[in-house]
C-alpha cells in the first residue's frame, strides 16, 4: 500500500461516514469509525516519517563528491535531497557544517533557482537544516542561514497551495509561518512561560522535527528573557520560579536570567519584600552581594545590588530578633531597621542553641544561607550576635539582655573565621564610641536608649534615613 492509496481509503472513507451523517439517515445508529481512522492517521504518520527519513551519511557524502566531480547537471532528485539533508551535517574535511562553506554557499544558489517540482522534493531536508544549526554557528556566519530561510520563505505558501494532501509538517509551518520570521519566538513565548515542563511549544512544533540543540530553542529561552522588562508586574511575580526553573534545566542562561529577574525586580513596588527563592539562587550563582569580590554581581546595576544586599540585612535582622532569639528585645529590631539605606554589609553570628535547632523554620535558614553564617563561643547558649556596616561604622549588638553594644572603624577580629569567640566581638578599647569624658565605651540598652545610640551614631556622622518605630520610650 503506497500514499496515494491511503489518502483514496481515507477520502472513501469519509464520503461514506458523511452519507450516513445526513439529516435523513440520522435515525440509523451508524457512528464514525473513530478508530479506524485514528489507525489511518498512524499509518500516514509513519509514511511520513520514512519519506523524511534521513539518509545515512555515506549516501550524503557521495552526493557531495558527486557534485564537486561532476558538477550539479549529473544530480538526480534523490542527490539533491542528499545534499538537502547535507546542509546541517559537518562532513569530510569540512570545519564547519556543509551550510557554513564554500559547497554550503554553491548549494544555497541552486536551491534558489530550483524548479518547484524539485523543490517540493527537497524542502522537508531544507526546513530541517534551517533548524538543526546552532546560535553560535548562525553568529559566526550568517549569510548563507538568511539565505536558506528567503528559499523557504518564498516557497511556504506556492508548496502548500498545490499539495492535495499537505503533510502534517507543512500544515504546522502554514499555520506557524511566524517561524520563519525574523523574530521565530514571539508567538511561543506565553505558552512556553507559562507551562513548566516545556511540552506545550515542543508538541505545537512536533512534526518540523526542531533539534534540542537548535538556535530556536535558544531564540526562544532569550525572547523570553527579555520579555521580563515589559510584562505586567503582577504577570513578573508570578513566573519568578518559571524562570528560576529554567535556569536550572540551564545553566548556561544564569547570567541572563538572574540580571533580568533582579533589574525588573528593583523597578516594582515590591522592592523591599525579600524573595527568599530569588535571594538563594543569587547567593550560590553570585555569592554574597556584600562582598566586593563577588564578580557576579557586576552584571546589575549598583542600585539594584543595594537592593539585594538590604534583602540580606532585612532577612538577617528578623531572623536574629523573630526566628532565633527569644530572649532578644525587638524594640531593637526597629530601631536598627531604619538604618537599612545605610547598612552595606550584616553578619549573623549563632550561639550553640541556634546552631543545633532542629525548629524547621530554622534549619531552613540556616540552609538559605549556607556559608554566610558563623558561630559566637564563650558565651551561654541562648546568646546569638549580629554585625551591621552603617556607612563606615561597624556595629556589633547581641540578642541576650546583659550585653551591650560595640561600635569599631576596623574590626578587631578576623572576619574570616569560621568562630568568634564573645571576647572579640566584645573589644571595648578599639571601640569608637566614647564617654562624656573621652574614653572607649560601649553602649547599654537601658533607659531611653534608642536617643542616646542616636546621640553617638550622630557624633561619628551617621544618620537614618528613616524615622524610628516605634517612638522612642521612657525606660525608667
Amino acid at each position: 500500500m503506497n500514499v496515494m492509496s491511503i489518502a483514496i481509503l481515507k477520502q472513501r472513507l469519509n464520503q461514506s461516514v458523511d452519507k450516513f451523517s445526513e439529516p435523513a439517515q440520522m435515525h440509523n445508529k451508524f457512528a464514525k469509525p473513530t478508530k479506524l481512522m485514528r489507525t489511518l492517521e498512524i499509518i500516514e504518520r509513519k509514511f511520513d516519517d520514512m519519506e523524511n527519513a534521513q539518509p545515512i551519511e555515506e549516501k550524503i557524502v557521495n552526493s557531495i563528491l558527486k557534485l564537486e566531480k561532476h558538477g550539479a547537471d549529473y544530480l538526480t532528485k534523490r542527490d539533491w535531497k542528499n545534499l538537502a539533508w547535507s546542509l546541517s551535517k559537518k562532513l569530510l574535511s569540512y570545519e564547519d557544517k556543509i551550510l557554513f562553506t564554500f559547497v554550503g554557499n554553491q548549494l544555497i544558489e541552486q536551491f534558489s533557482k530550483m524548479e518547484p517540482d524539485l523543490l517540493k522534493a527537497v524542502y522537508f531536508p531544507l526546513l530541517y537544516s534551517y533548524f538543526a544549526v546552532e546560535q553560535d554557528e548562525i553568529n559566526k556566519r550568517p549569510n548563507n542561514w538568511i539565505g536558506l530561510r528567503n528559499i523557504l520563505n518564498t516557497n511556504r505558501s506556492t508548496l502548500f497551495q498545490a499539495t492535495l494532501r499537505p503533510k502534517k509538517w507543512l500544515t504546522t509551518l502554514t499555520d506557524h509561518p511566524e517561524v520563519l520570521s525574523l523574530d521565530p519566538s514571539k508567538r511561543f513565548i506565553h505558552d512556553f512561560l507559562h507551562n513548566s515542563d516545556d511540552s506545550r511549544v515542543s508538541s505545537q512544533l512536533e512534526s518540523l522535527s526542531i533539534a534540542p540543540n537548535s538556535w530556536f530553542w535558544d531564540s526562544l529561552v532569550s525572547s523570553s528573557i527579555k520579555s521580563v522588562k515589559t510584562m505586567k508586574e503582577d504577570d513578573y511575580f508570578k513566573l519568578i520560579p518559571r524562570f528560576l526553573l529554567l535556569l536550572e534545566k540551564n545553566p548556561i542562561y544564569t547570567t541572563a536570567i538572574l540580571t533580568a529577574l533582579l533589574e525588573r525586580y528593583a523597578s516594582t513596588s515590591r522592592r523591599t519584600l525579600v524573595h527568599e527563592a530569588l535571594k538563594y539562587v543569587c547567593l550560590t550563582q553570585w555569592g554574597n552581594p556584600q562582598y566586593d569580590s563577588a564578580a557576579g554581581w557586576r552584571n546589575v546595576n549598583p542600585d539594584t545590588r543595594k537592593m539585594v544586599v538590604q534583602w540580606f540585612v532585612r532577612a538577617d535582622l528578623e531572623a536574629f530578633f523573630k526566628l532565633f532569639s527569644q530572649t532578644a528585645d525587638v524594640d531593637r529590631f526597629d530601631y536598627w531597621i531604619k538604618f537599612i539605606d545605610k547598612i552595606s554589609f550584616s553578619q549573623i553570628f549563632l550561639g550553640p542553641a541556634a546552631v543545633q535547632s532542629r525548629h524547621a523554620e530554622h534549619r531552613k535558614f540556616r540552609e538559605l544561607n549556607h556559608g554566610r553564617l558563623k558561630n559566637i563561643t564563650g558565651s551561654t547558649p541562648s546568646n546569638n550576635a549580629f554585625l551591621l556596616k552603617i556607612d563606615n561604622v561597624h556595629i556589633v549588638d547581641f540578642s541576650d539582655t546583659g550585653n551591650a553594644c560595640y561600635g569599631y572603624g576596623d574590626l578587631p577580629f578576623n572576619l574570616s573565621k569560621k568562630n568568634i569567640t564573645v571576647h572579640e566581638l566584645k573589644s571595648k578599647q578599639h571601640s569608637i564610641f566614647k564617654s562624656d569624658s573621652g574614653r572607649a565605651t560601649s553602649l547599654s540598652h537601658s533607659g531611653n536608649w534608642e536617643a542616646k545610640f542616636d546621640e553617638k551614631l550622630a557624633e561619628l556622622g551617621v544618620f537614618a534615613s528613616q524615622s524610628s518605630s516605634p517612638k522612642y520610650k521612657k525606660r525608667y
